[in-house]
C-alpha cells in the first residue's frame, strides 16, 4: 500500500473531460453511422427509445454530465481494477512513473461506455432495418392476396413481433384481409375448380364437399354423413394430387381432417395434404394448417388463431 500511497494524482478537470468528450464523442457516432439522421428516425421508433436517449445525451455537454452519474457501478468496478492492473504493470517497468491523470482516466471510461451505447443502438437500427424488409416483403405479398403473408402480419402486430408495436387494429385488419380473401379471390377459384373437377370426374360429390366447406357446414355434414362412401371421390383426387393439384390435396385434406364418411378422421394424412396444397403452384393455405401445427409445436401463436378464427366465423355468421 505504501506504494501505492507515492502516486501523484492530477486532479479532475471538468472543463477539459467535456472539451475532450465533445471532440470524441462525434467520431464515436460516425463509427456506427449514427448521424442527425440517423438519430431523428431512431428518436421516431418507440421500440428504440431506452437505446437512443444515451446516444443523444452525448451530443451535448449537460448530457455528458448526466451521463457521467449515471455510470454502471459495475463499470466503475471494473475501471478500478483495469486501473490498478495497469499502474501495477506500468510501475514494474517504469518505477519514477508517479502521476495519474483522473480527467484522462474519466474520458477513457465514459468513452468506452458511450461506444458501448452507440453500437447496440447501431446494432437494433440494422435489425430493424431488415425488419421493415421483411414486413415489406410481406405487406407486397398480402396485397396481391397471399393469406399466409396476411396472417404474418397479423401475428407481428398482434404481438409486437420484428419491431412493431402491439396494435391490435392492424393486426384485425390483416385478419380481415386473410378472411375477406378466403371469401372473395380463393373461395372464387375452388369454385371453378370444383366446377371442372365435377366435369372431369363425372363425382357431384366433390363438388357437393368443396361448397359444404366454403359455406362453413364441412364439419357439421361430417357428422352427419358418418356412413358416406368416398371410395370413387378419394380414387380421383388421388391421381389429381399425384399431378400436382392443389386444390385436389386441400378437398381430401379437408375429408381427412374432419373424418367426414367412412374415411375417417386421419390426422397426419390430412396434415400432408395440406403441406400439398401449401407448397403447389395455387400456394392454398388452410386455416386447419395451422391448427395442426400447434398440435404438433404447442406453439403459443394458437392464440392468434384462435382470434383470426373468431373473425371467420363472425363473417360467416
Amino acid at each position: 500500500m505504501e506504494f501505492f500511497d507515492e502516486i501523484e494524482y492530477k486532479e479532475f478537470d471538468e472543463a477539459e473531460f467535456l472539451s475532450q468528450c465533445m471532440q470524441k464523442f462525434p467520431d464515436i457516432r460516425k463509427k456506427y453511422n449514427l448521424d442527425e439522421d440517423a438519430l431523428r428516425r431512431a428518436e421516431q421508433n418507440p421500440t428504440l427509445e431506452s437505446f437512443v436517449a444515451s446516444v443523444i445525451e452525448g451530443c451535448t455537454e449537460q448530457g455528458i454530465l448526466e451521463m457521467k452519474k449515471k455510470l454502471p457501478e459495475w463499470e466503475k468496478e471494473r475501471e478500478k481494477h483495469r486501473q490498478k492492473f495497469l499502474f501495477c504493470g506500468i510501475m514494474c517497468f517504469t518505477p519514477f512513473l508517479r502521476i495519474v491523470d483522473l480527467t484522462a482516466e474519466a474520458v477513457s471510461s465514459i468513452s468506452s461506455y458511450y461506444e458501448e451505447k452507440c453500437g447496440r443502438l447501431c446494432a437494433k437500427l440494422e435489425q430493424l432495418e431488415h425488419f421493415d424488409e421483411v414486413i415489406r416483403s410481406k405487406e407486397k405479398l398480402a396485397n396481391v392476396g397471399d393469406v399466409p403473408a396476411m396472417l404474418f402480419l397479423g401475428k407481428a402486430y398482434e404481438k409486437g413481433k420484428l419491431g412493431r408495436l402491439v396494435d391490435h387494429e392492424k393486426a384485425r385488419s390483416y385478419y380481415q384481409m386473410a378472411k375477406e380473401t378466403w371469401e372473395g379471390d380463393l373461395s372464387k377459384r375452388y369454385m371453378d375448380w370444383l366446377e371442372q373437377a365435377v366435369k372431369d370426374s363425372g363425382l357431384e360429390r366433390i363438388g357437393r364437399l368443396g361448397r359444404e366447406y366454403i359455406a362453413g357446414s364441412f364439419a357439421e355434414a361430417a357428422r352427419k354423413n358418418p356412413n358416406a362412401k368416398l371410395k370413387h371421390e378419394i380414387k380421383w383426387l388421388n391421381k389429381a394430387i399425384k399431378a400436382g393439384d392443389g386444390w385436389a390435396a386441400f378437398t381430401k385434406g379437408n375429408i381427412c381432417f374432419y373424418g367426414y364418411g367412412r374415411w375417417k378422421e386421419r390426422k397426419k394424412e390430412a396434415y400432408n395434404n395440406y403441406i400439398k396444397a401449401s407448397e403447389s403452384k395455387e400456394s392454398i393455405y388452410p386455416l386447419e394448417l395451422e391448427k395442426m401445427s400447434f398440435d404438433r409445436t404447442k406453439s403459443i401463436d394458437y392464440k392468434i388463431l384462435e382470434a383470426y378464427l373468431r373473425v371467420y366465423q363472425e363473417c360467416l355468421a
